[in-house]
């Protein structure tokens, strides 16, 4: 199974992360675990440090910005190629 965490306190931004990774994994149909990051103490001990964020597998995708759909159509069809599901 696909890890995905999307870390962000919860603003306008982190919530549009939230819902483009929701669409891609519907898109792709793939089985997912998504956690929500929003606490700022796990958010620097993880080493994030601008939100949106997007971890995958453990693996940081994305910073500071909002990924486009299809960017994360792409993470997680490479996730699931290597394996990880």
């Amino acid at each position: 199974m696909i890890t995905i965490e999307v870390f962000g306190p919860g603003c306008a931004k982190c919530r549009a992360t939230e819902d483009v990774v929701q669409k891609a994994v519907q898109m792709l149909g793939v089985q997912v675990a998504v956690r929500h990051v929003r606490d700022p103490k796990e958010m620097a001990a993880q080493r994030v440090l601008f939100t949106p964020a997007v971890r995958i597998n453990g693996e940081l995708k994305c910073t500071g910005r909002v990924p486009e759909v299809a960017e994360v159509t792409t993470w997680l069809t490479t996730a699931a190629a290597d394996g990880s599901v």
